[in-house]
């Protein structure tokens, strides 16, 4: 087949190149080339086919099974961790869940009390995986802090402190009250009293904290365990036969989408279990989730302290929605730290389809602020929810409560999606069917309950700590500091503007994060 094009290019290389020999030699030269590349990328195809080598930039998660404490970890230390979440190769995880993680401390600047330091810092770099009989070295920096309030830059866990105290959340613009005018200083005791609780400035990650982490280095794998690694991806290739025919047109069949009280649509029909309501609460409980307060005057309270001391709330309400015109049966939540952050899911009993089978939405909330149109605090979503609907179906996995995982995939196209406070939802519509069992094997039984000590004992140092951040607060009240924090939050409005606005242009869809 390919002797016309040879003879073509033959004949007009004697035709038109014969009296510019020096341009026919350059013309050979590129066509020889051009082929040697495409040997080139024909054999780095077939080698990324046989994954042996990771590509730096690949993303997976972990889970610490040892604490770790700005106020009590020393540099050098060792860390200990999980593998919840490999990275991909082919389309198959290149590691097993519950594969063991090591890494070490590279720095630790610690609060103390509060008047050296304004807030904490923690480096951790993670170079071992141990699979099998054997110790694989990877360069890899930690990017996100599961559900946490903690900024990670450039690889480094920063916690809060005089920097992001209640009183700024609140009310940011009252710090510059005092320059302006002098009299204004009473205004930091009023909020001090109206929000007495500060928050912890040390960071403390007690086991079962879930890390991203993102390979900075290309990752190289020995023969023998890609052997080992095909041969267990052959045997683990899951089988949808578990859904009969019958069972699946009733799915499709359901609403795709739930709507709240007003009747606008909210959250993304994407998951369901074959399970009785006991297996359901065991699975979701060994996985760490909890179950939603009812709203009262005391969920109300509670809210305020997690507000105010910048924490988690662990039973924080969870709004209704219905499905087929039935409130929800089940609300659960998983948070860690952040009352802006955590992931919650509603499920509804579909005894219809199949006895003891229900259908729900997970998404994950990544921020709360406060809405003029609807007069409260809303939180807003994170786009990508098929990495949330992987990551329930991750999390329950590893508990040993999961017997099978099916998919169905719903014939229509998946388009953007809006909830109803306006965020963007991305889809491929796809449903994933859990089938649980009684809890057995879990992947997660190597996590320690040490405790370790992360915060000064006595409550005077805490308080004199306090103090010492709050004078954070007076230093920021001048013209330097105010032209300073007006230009940074001008220059993140544009930022997540600009963002919002390319992917709304392009459409492109997030990049999956929270596969399994």
């Amino acid at each position: 087949m390919m002797r016309g094009p040879l003879t073509a290019l033959s004949r007009f290389c004697r035709t038109s190149c014969f009296e510019h020999r020096v341009k026919c030699s350059q013309l050979a030269t590129r066509i020889f080339l051009l082929a040697l590349g495409c040997i080139l990328c024909a054999s780095g195809y077939a080698q990324d086919q046989n994954c042996s080598v990771i590509p730096a930039g690949q993303e997976f998660w972990i889970r610490l099974t040892e604490p770790v404490s700005t106020y009590s970890s020393k540099q050098d230390a060792a860390v200990q961790a999980i593998l919840i979440q490999s990275p991909r190769c082919g389309g198959f995880p290149v590691f097993s869940a519950g594969t063991a993680v090591q890494g070490h401390i590279t720095r630790v600047r610690r609060v103390g009390m509060g008047f050296r330091h304004g807030s904490s810092a923690v480096g951790i770099d993670f170079n071992k995986v141990s699979a099998g009989p054997k110790s694989l070295a990877v360069k890899a920096r930690v990017e996100e802090v599961a559900n946490g309030r903690e900024a990670v830059k450039a690889g480094v866990i920063e916690g809060v402190g005089g920097r992001a105290t209640p009183q700024q959340l609140m009310s940011t613009r009252l710090l510059h009250l005092p320059f302006w005018n002098s009299e204004a200083y009473w205004i930091f005791l009023l909020r001090r009293g109206a929000f007495p609780f500060s928050p912890e400035p040390e960071i403390y990650l007690p086991p079962g904290t879930d890390l991203r982490l993102r390979l900075m280095a290309p990752l190289e794998l020995p023969a023998e365990f890609l052997r080992a690694r095909q041969q267990e991806s052959t045997e683990n290739e899951q089988d949808d036969a578990g859904i009969n025919e019958d069972l699946r047109q009733k799915l499709l069949a359901l609403p795709s989408r739930s709507l709240t009280r007003s009747g606008r649509p909210s959250d993304v029909v994407n998951l369901a279990f074959r399970g009785s309501p006991e297996q359901i609460g065991a699975a979701f409980e060994a996985a760490g989730w909890t179950y939603g307060d009812s709203v009262s005057a005391w969920s109300v309270l509670r809210e305020m302290r997690a507000l105010s001391s910048l924490n988690s709330y662990s039973h924080l309400p969870i709004s209704n929605q219905w499905l087929g015109g039935e409130a929800s049966d089940i609300r659960l939540q998983k948070s860690f730290d952040s009352y802006q952050k955590r992931e919650h899911i509603r499920l509804w009993d579909e005894d219809a389809l199949e006895q003891d089978f229900w259908v729900g939405g997970a998404i994950r909330e990544t921020s709360a602020t406060w809405s003029i149109r609807t007069g409260r605090f809303i939180h807003h979503v994170d786009s990508d929810i098929d990495a949330e609907r992987e990551k329930v179906v991750r999390d329950l996995t590893l508990t040993g409560c999961v017997a099978n995982v099916y998919r169905v995939q719903r014939p229509e196209k998946p388009e953007r999606e809006k909830t109803a406070s306006g965020d963007a939802l991305w889809t491929d519509g796809s449903l994933a069917v859990v089938e649980l069992n009684d809890c057995e094997a879990p992947a997660t039984a190597a996590i320690s309950s040490s405790p370790m000590l992360w915060r000064p004992r006595s409550r005077w140092k805490r308080f004199v700590r306090a103090q010492a951040l709050s004078i954070h607060d007076l230093w920021r009240s001048n013209v330097i500091y105010i032209s300073f924090d007006l230009g940074l939050t001008v220059i993140h409005s544009l930022r997540n503007r600009r963002g919002r606005g390319t992917r709304e242009s392009i459409g492109v869809t997030p990049t999956y994060r929270g596969a399994n």
